[in-house]
């Protein structure tokens, strides 16, 4: 791939201001990339050589003005040679005492200080003499290396090998797949397996007859019971020429009775997509009743090569292959006699053909385990190591390259980074007409997204001489319906409601909370200084407005926030949940049976109101009786004016009982595009922006949303057949949302990149399809191509056993060989394991073997010779 052009000098700038500098401050992330950078420009080093670099003391000494580097002994560089092996990194240091004012900028980039600052900050945690290691993550302090993916794939497949009856087993002996990669063929050989080249071997047909003796091998040949099939095969399709849906007797059955149930029920009671009645009705059925459906139903026949075997019977070929040999043989029998291959018939060329594909099997014993590992671990070290993409319109993050990977194989994730769903629209006008009415209610809203501006005007009040106050007067501006109305689904009314029901709460929560906390560290630090407090001094304030913030993200909804399979994130969100004070965790279990009831404010009915809670009220409404003949159409009025004010001063007072310092509340009565609230507040020593606070509250608040999907878009793609479609793209899963609206989207081909929910919905054979497609899907961004075996080969393994397994230890656990397990990682909790448990080995894995110094079982290892005894 082409590098996109960058600008030294505009780094080095960067490097020399914040999040860079000071380094004091610094995060070890930011650390660890600047240190990295420098220390590749200056030195001009290849990435082997810079990962190959120790930390130990023999191999890194900082002197005044330099630091001398030097690689692990282990190490063998590109070029092998006395002078390469032993050779020094000898890095000098710049302006590493800086005096005149001119020198202070250059000295932001000295390697030498940086770098002892990195080597300091790392020693508490390192576990690898690497000099470079991962500052974050379950795998803190080990050293950065893409090769971890492919050395676990190695691991999990070295024991997959082609046995006598062409099945792939592992070596306990159970089946991964039936034929490897579902036609045992041999990668390699099948390039000679192409439609490009039937004409070369038309051509070359005497040749290839008189070298391989093609009379005799051919005579021992007997295609007829496969010839037999293939025309079953062909028959059978012929009467079916379009490919339609396989009608099961379920199928059937609620084909006939579902406008019966729904003339019986016209509101419909769905559960996942299906009228409950007809699944009920169904199930009632006696076997007799249910067994003319099954009579009815189609039986789609097995493929040629699932009935007879290929090394067994001849002729036995896919399908794909036989359509290829049949179209070719057809398209040279109507060209004619005009070119020097129709010479040959078109039978005698089927079956060299034919012949050709048996011999293109795999061959017992090939380690097609270790060739699949390879074929994944060996591209992506072309890939980068944190990539994220904009799919569609641009409009949408993907993650790609390697993180997208170690979600696939590596961590078998549950909670992927960038969950996504996409399903096409069903071509007719009412399906179009109501996808887009679809997408506006599947968006998330978030109160920034509707806010125009915010006016914060603050005030001093001393009240009794003593009391002393601050006096917010905070006023949202809305943007206009208008400006929002085609892509949400929300009213003015509606936002005026959450406002008044649930985010004044959450922001005067986050005030308290900011108030105690500056409150505590001023108590704190009221005492003397000591010699630590002067040398920790400068952290500990650089760090106090990043964990103020951190806080105020704990108070929005958990629903909100897309989590990450990485036991960091988890183990810092399980941290920032211990730190919530237990009086807000309290309101919150109450608040959170409400978030249902509040977020679909903005679809309540006309003619309904909200409480004080935001419970939706019932419009008040005049007394169905007859009015006396005395009253008149003033009187009528003067009642509806007398409702409205009872419940705009409803909705004033249910605001000032959230809280004692609400001081005041008024809302645009007319148009509902502004509401203000004014706070007061006791003076405090230590001043905080409350703007920033409620702006970033407003970021995270959400309004309306349906469970698990943030945005929704509406793309235009071309299907398979050529033909433009509309596509909806979703972040975020929700297939059981997806069900209920099966009048628009065609929900045959709802697909998703989540492989647990693809698994759990739809079984575990679309799990292994889904497999396929994403690591496919991965390589085919940077232009690389694997051959679908072997991504048949992993996902089958990974999805052997019933489930979606991750190829880590926690995936090792199931494997039959305590020798694998210990040579994986993690040694000595796999033998303290095996052996509590009296595990046993039965020295069949090629770990086994290895250990104990027996031949591998596979290749010619395979096999035992028996020799006569005479």
């Amino acid at each position: 791939m082409p590098l996109e052009p960058w600008d030294l000098n505009l780094v080095l700038g960067v490097l020399q201001e914040a999040p860079f500098e000071p380094l004091q401050d610094v995060s070890l992330s930011f650390l660890s990339w600047k240190v990295a950078f420098l220390v590749a420009v200056t030195s001009i080093r290849r990435v082997s050589e810079l990962a190959a670099l120790s930390c130990q003391v023999p191999f890194l000494i900082f002197h005044q003005d330099n630091v001398v580097l030097r690689t692990s002994p282990s190490f063998l560089p590109k070029v092998v040679s006395s002078f390469h092996l032993n050779e020094e990194i000898v890095l000098p240091s710049l302006c590493p005492a800086p005096v005149h004012r001119t020198e202070k900028v250059p000295h932001t980039l000295d390697l030498v200080r940086a770098l002892r600052r990195y080597v300091s900050r790392t020693a508490s945690f390192h576990r690898s003499d690497a000099l470079f290691v991962l500052p974050e993550g379950p795998r803190k302090g080990l050293a950065a290396s893409k090769a971890m993916m492919a050395k676990c794939v190695i691991k999990h497949l070295e024991g997959l090998v082609v046995q006598y009856d062409l099945t792939v087993r592992d070596s306990d002996g159970s089946v991964v797949q039936f034929l490897y990669g579902e036609d045992g063929l041999d990668v390699p050989k099948t390039q000679f397996l192409q439609p490009k080249q039937f004409p070369f071997i038309a051509e070359n047909y005497e040749v290839i007859k008189k070298s391989k003796h093609l009379d005799e091998v051919l005579c021992r040949m007997d295609s007829e019971q496969a010839n037999r099939y293939s025309g079953f095969l062909y028959m059978w399709r012929l009467k079916r020429p379009a490919p339609s849906q396989r009608l099961n007797a379920f199928i059937l059955y609620s084909q006939k009775k579902m406008a019966a149930f729904k003339e019986l029920c016209p509101g419909g009671c769905e559960e996942y997509g299906r009228e409950e009645a007809v699944t009920q009705s169904w199930y009632a059925l006696d076997p007799k009743g249910r067994k003319k459906y099954i009579k009815r139903s189609s039986h789609l026949p097995d493929p040629c090569l699932s009935v007879l075997r290929p090394d067994l019977y001849f002729g036995s070929v896919s399908e794909k292959f036989l359509d290829q040999v049949n179209q070719y043989t057809l398209h040279r029998d109507v060209q004619g006699s005009s070119h020097e291959e129709s010479k040959v018939p078109s039978e005698r060329l089927r079956t060299l053909l034919q012949l050709k594909w048996q011999r293109a099997l795999c061959e017992p014993g090939d380690a097609v385990g270790l060739l699949a590992a390879q074929s994944i671990g060996e591209p992506s070290t072309q890939m980068t190591l944190n990539t994220f993409h904009f799919a569609g319109r641009g409009e949408m993050n993907v993650t790609l390259g390697i993180p997208r990977l170690r979600e696939i194989l590596l961590t078998a994730s549950s909670n992927i980074k960038t969950p996504m769903m996409s399903v096409p629209v069903l071509p007719t006008k009412k399906a179009m007409r109501k996808v887009k009415k679809l997408k506006k209610q599947l968006t998330r809203v978030c109160v920034a997204e509707v806010m125009h501006k915010l006016d914060v005007e603050e005030t001093f009040r001393i009240e009794d001489r003593s009391r002393k106050f601050n006096i917010y007067k905070i006023k949202f501006h809305f943007l206009p319906y208008d400006h929002y109305r085609q892509e949400k689904c929300l009213r003015p009314e509606g936002i005026l409601h959450f406002m008044e029901g649930k985010f004044f709460r959450f922001m005067l929560e986050a005030i308290k909370r900011r108030s105690t906390k500056f409150a505590s560290n001023r108590d704190v630090t009221s005492r003397k200084a000591s010699r630590k407090d002067m040398d920790e001094g400068g952290e500990t304030a650089a760090t106090q407005e990043q964990e103020a913030e951190a806080e105020d993200q704990d108070i929005v909804d958990a629903e909100a926030d897309e989590g990450d399979a990485d036991a960091t994130d988890t183990r810092l969100k399980k941290k920032q949940e211990e730190e919530v004070d237990y009086e807000s965790g309290e309101e919150e279990v109450g608040e959170n049976e409400e978030d249902q009831d509040e977020e679909n404010v903005p679809e309540k009915k006309d003619g309904e109101d909200e409480d004080d809670d935001g419970n939706s009220l019932p419009a008040i409404e005049d007394d169905p009786s007859p009015p006396p003949p005395s009253s008149s159409a003033s009187k009528k009025r003067n009642d509806e004016n007398l409702a409205k004010e009872v419940l705009e001063e409803n909705r004033v007072n249910g605001v000032l009982s959230l809280d004692a310092n609400v001081e005041d509340y008024s809302y645009d009565l007319e148009r509902s595009l502004w509401c203000q609230i004014t706070l007061k507040l006791p003076l405090m020593k230590i001043h905080f922006d409350v703007s920033s606070l409620i702006s970033s509250l407003a970021r995270n608040m959400v309004i309306h949303e349906t469970k698990g999907i943030t945005r929704c878009l509406l793309n235009e793609s071309t299907n398979q057949s050529g033909e433009k479609e509309q596509m909806l793209n979703t972040e975020g899963i929700n297939l059981q949302e997806m069900f209920k609206y099966s009048e628009i989207l065609n929900l045959r081909r709802l697909y998703t990149n989540d492989i647990h929910a693809m698994a759990n919905t739809y079984g575990i054979e679309a799990a292994v399809r889904a497999v396929q497609k994403e690591i496919k899907d991965v390589f085919a961004v940077y232009g690389i191509e694997v051959d679908p075996r072997h991504l048949s080969l992993v996902a089958d393994y990974m999805c052997f056993e019933g489930t979606y397994r991750p190829l880590n230890r926690f995936g090792m656990l199931s494997s039959s060989s305590p020798f694998q397990q210990m040579t994986f990682e993690t040694s000595y909790k796999f033998l303290k394991d095996a052996t509590v448990s009296g595990a046993k080995d039965d020295l069949q894995s090629p770990s086994a073997c290895l250990v104990t110094g027996k031949v591998v079982k596979g290749g010619t290892g395979l096999f035992d010779l028996k020799q006569p005894m005479k």
